[in-house]
């Protein structure tokens, strides 16, 4: 059974322990059509060794006294004369009659029949399984609860199966206890249900039908199975709507519909207004009610039964299923009487769809309601409005309107994550289109799809083309398209396409100024540092913003942490992030995610690696629920940056499957480099070189063929290098070493620049040169680093560093350089290199040092720069909030990294820190 392997686990449990002789019972409980009959069918297929009756439960025997225990007997007539006579006669009677008789009260018939089922079972095992218990007649079920509270000695397994909604709702009929344990079946898991559905389709079913039927049938497997059958083909692929509810099959109406029988007759009748409205305002369901001439308290036995609930101040009917039995077991007539009457009752975008379903056929006012409608619901359901728009399409009697209408619900799939119908709404809108200026428009859209669903170097060259030809009378527009051509071909990793459609969109922009031109002068300058042409980027973005689009202002900001304008960037990012309300990113998910992730880079760069950890988590999940691959793709490969230089390879493999996954299957090959270089990361920390170099020559050949440069974005050249050293290849460590101080001296950057020279270093050293190079290459890194902010990669030189020293013989100048690593690494939680650090110490003669203990060093050298500056700021006098606006941390970051802080220095409050700390050291 499909997603039950729990609940099998269960009564596989119950079989063992009843054929061991330690009998028991469960009653399984649940919805209407959630798969208790069928596994309860499965139940009696687990142990062939056991003995199997099976009962069902009716509504017409639910008043027979004895009905119920006359099917248990029945089919164990064979019994009968094993049993003492004083306990076979009330048996015999019940057999001959179908019925209790008058003498019989009800305790004897449950002794009785507690012995026929020991009789049975003395031969080998038993099973007895009811189904619908709860339609059982009191004195059968009295019988049967009486006989599951005495079997634990016994090899009898009881399983009962009854209907419940609610885990509060008592069953009907059922003692108050039973003592009988429960076993809850409850809806299928969303994986579980996506598959039951498209098994049960008569056709493949497009992604958008088929989330709008696992919204109604919220995991129920009959209404999984049910609703999809009588969907015609049309329906199945997106052309045909499915009616608003979808129609339900003859037996999904008939296991629902019982449901309504203690309903009193009105409020049955009263019930079809909530069906045809959906969720309705309480004060206008009310309105309606009357204008149909329904009883004000209609209503309210519904209510009573839990059949309607009221959520938020809507009505609504528990359970949707529920509610398209209602509406579809109307006539239409009486359908549209409702419709009428909430047309005068509503208003906005209900009132539209109303006025669609009472319209005798197309005409503009339908089509102008439903469009406003559309775009009324567009910013917090745009799956909706896509469904508005493509009626208002139906509706309209004019050819172009209707392409129009149908490129605007093209556009709504695309940003309601339900993509798989964009084509066969492009296809019907071009056909219908036939002015130049909106086949244009919906060509683009077609491009846009193809970008995300096949290779964005397509998308690139069709949104370049349809530039060029609006450049000379539509310029701004013209460069709106080139900006999203560069933004796809930097997806694709093809940085020269990107730089050729960037640079036209910016001379097209220059002249006019605005957003737009800022736009384009931000995307000139990420390009240009993704070729490595930072001093050219930089010369861009001197200008500060000037009422720049929270998209503009992420491109400036993870442009400007390219280029090492940490500060600078995290402002306007926290700005976007945790600003005031107005500031703040919040509808658009996909965005929040790409600042998010800038900041994640920014705080793993500048070593607050917890900030940054959660930065990345929260963007995985924004990016994913709006279904935006690249934003997914780059969170995906900085947590599995974060878990390679944390050690943890089974999360980074997990990180960097589902990063490739989506890299390949959207064409993001610069994502694949990056992957490969996390991966060389991994294999680094791991002391596996030559998988590093695999690694490494894997990520150079992608990010050779793009042309991508910069080294923030394609981080594998000076771990190459290394690699190269620490496996003997001198002659090609040489060569990647000119190659990379070349791409150094163009990007400026100083994070970059003392990667290159710790390379020369060791270089320097596997050549035998005299110490005085190897010393002047490692102090040029260290200078360079403290330009610079990057502290992970700060703390490897300084390994390197006391390496070399080791290796020297400077043993006491080599323990301070490692016991500075060493004291990052454990910060940071880099659990290979702090090994490293730990083992190379150990080497110089000195003991792993104890928790709190000394490494020989001042104590305020072995804080951290981060920890430095945390600490400076409180010895000022500055609170922990205080402290995290000025170093743009979250107040938690300063928490963790101040504990460090009084750990290191043996302090334990601020007044100790303030007296032992001078601010100048900071």
């Amino acid at each position: 059974m499909l997603g039950r392997i729990a609940e099998i686990s269960v009564l596989v449990r119950l079989l063992q322990e009843t054929a061991a002789g330690r009998g028991g019972g469960v009653l399984v409980v649940g919805e209407p059509g959630i798969g208790r009959t069928h596994l309860l069918h499965k139940a009696l297929t687990l142990d062939a060794a056991a003995r199997a009756v099976l009962v069902t439960g009716s509504v017409t025997e639910s008043r027979l006294p004895g009905a119920g225990l006359h099917q248990v007997v029945q089919a164990l007539r064979d019994q009968l004369p094993r049993v003492p006579a004083a306990q076979r006669d009330p048996l015999e009677r019940l057999l001959a009659t179908g019925r209790l008789g008058p003498d019989d009260t009800d305790q004897p018939p449950a002794a009785a029949m507690l012995g026929l089922l020991g009789v049975t079972a003395a031969c080998r095992p038993l099973l007895l399984a009811v189904d619908d218990a709860h339609l059982l007649d009191p004195p059968s079920l009295d019988a049967l609860l009486f006989v599951g509270r005495r079997i634990a000695s016994e090899p009898i397994a009881l399983l009962l199966t009854a209907i419940r909604r609610h885990t509060t709702e008592p069953l009907r009929g059922w003692p108050a206890v039973s003592g009988v344990p429960e076993l809850r079946l409850g809806p299928l898991d969303p994986t579980d249900a996506r598959t039951l559905l498209r098994s049960s389709a008569p056709h493949p079913l497009r992604r958008h039908v088929a989330e709008r039927l696992l919204a109604v049938a919220e995991g129920n497997p009959l209404a999984l199975t049910e609703l999809p059958v009588p969907l015609t083909s049309a329906q199945c692929d997106g052309r045909q709507p499915l009616g608003d509810p979808p129609a339900p099959t003859d037996r999904l109406r008939l296991r629902l519909l019982p449901e309504l029988d203690p309903l009193p007759a009105t409020a049955r009748a009263a019930l079809l207004v909530p069906a045809v409205a959906g969720q309705i305002p309480a004060a206008e369901l009310a309105c309606a009610l009357k204008r149909l001439g329904h009883a004000p308290d209609a209503l309210v036995p519904a209510e009573e039964h839990g059949v309607l609930a009221e959520r938020q101040g809507r009505v609504v009917f528990r359970d949707e299923r529920l509610r398209l039995v209602v509406h579809h077991a109307a006539g239409a007539a009486r359908r549209h009487v409702v419709h009428q009457a909430l047309v005068c009752t509503l208003s906005g975008p209900a009132a539209a769809r109303h006025l669609a379903a009472v319209a005798p056929g197309p005409g503009p006012a339908v089509a102008d309601a439903l469009e406003a409608a559309a775009r009324a619901v567009a910013g917090g359901d745009p799956g909706d409005s896509a469904e508005l728009y493509e009626r208002a399409a139906s509706f309209t009697p004019s050819d172009e309107d209707a392409a129009r209408l149908l490129g605007l619900a093209a556009a709504s799939r695309q940003q309601a994550g339900t993509p798989d119908h964009v084509p066969a709404l492009l296809d019907r809108a071009l056909a219908l289109a036939h002015t130049p200026e909106l086949r244009c428009e919906l060509l683009i859209l077609l491009a846009r799809h193809q970008g995300r669903a096949v290779s964005p170097l397509a998308t690139h060259r069709l949104l370049r083309a349809t530039a060029v030809r609006l450049s000379a009378d539509q310029p701004s527009r013209a460069a709106e398209l080139l900006l999203e051509a560069a933004e796809c071909a930097v997806r694709a990793a093809d940085s020269r396409a990107a730089l050729g459609s960037a640079w036209q969109a910016y001379r097209l922009t220059r002249p006019r100024g605005g957003d737009l031109a800022e736009s384009a002068a931000v995307q000139l300058a990420r390009v240009l540092a993704l070729r490595g042409q930072s001093v050219q980027a930089r010369e861009l973005l001197l200008l500060p913003p000037a009422g720049a689009s929270a998209v503009t202002i992420v491109a400036r900001a993870e442009v400007l942490g390219w280029l090492e304008e940490y500060e600078a960037a995290l402002t306007l990012l926290s700005r976007l992030l945790d600003g005031r309300p107005q500031d703040r990113v919040r509808a658009d998910a996909s965005l929040r995610a790409a600042a998010l992730g800038s900041r994640a880079w920014i705080r793993m760069w500048t070593g607050d690696w917890p900030g940054a950890r959660a930065d990345v988590t929260e963007a995985a999940g924004c990016a994913g629920r709006a279904r935006a691959v690249s934003p997914l793709a780059q969170s995906l490969v900085l947590l599995g940056r974060l878990e390679a230089a944390q050690g943890r390879s089974v999360e980074c493999g997990i990180a960097l499957a589902r990063a490739t996954r989506v890299a390949r299957d959207h064409g993001l090959d610069l994502v694949l480099g990056q992957v490969a270089a996390t991966e060389g990361l991994l294999a680094m920390g791991g002391g596996s070189y030559e998988k590093a170099v695999t690694c490494y020559e894997r990520a150079r050949s992608l990010a050779d063929g793009a042309g991508i440069e910069h080294p923030s974005v394609a981080p594998w050249a000076a771990n190459l290098i290394e690699a190269y050293l620490r496996t003997g290849r001198i002659a090609e460590a040489e060569s990647e070493l000119a190659r990379h101080e070349d791409g150094v001296r163009r990007s400026g950057l100083s994070w970059a620049a003392a990667r290159g020279a710790r390379c020369r270093a060791l270089l320097l050293e596997t050549g035998r040169f005299g110490h005085g190079a190897v010393e002047a290459a490692f102090q040029e890194a260290f200078e360079n680093h403290a330009r610079g902010r990057v502290v992970f990669e700060h703390a490897r030189t300084l390994l390197c560093h006391g390496q070399w020293l080791r290796r020297e013989g400077r043993s006491a100048e080599a323990r301070r350089s490692l016991s500075r690593a060493l004291t990052v690494f454990t910060d940071l939680g880099a659990a290979p290199w702090s090994k490293a650090a730990h083992s190379e110490l150990r080497a110089t003669g000195m003991r792993k040092p104890r928790r709190g203990g000394t490494t020989g060093e001042p104590a305020p050298e072995r804080l951290t720069e981060q920890e430095r500056r945390i600490a400076g700021l409180v010895a000022e006098g500055a609170t922990n909030k205080e402290a995290a606006a000025a170093l743009f941390l979250s107040p938690k970051t300063v928490e963790f990294h101040l504990g460090n802080v009084y750990r290191k220095l043996g302090v334990r409050s601020r007044s100790q820190l303030a007296r032992s700390f001078r601010p100048a050291q900071a």
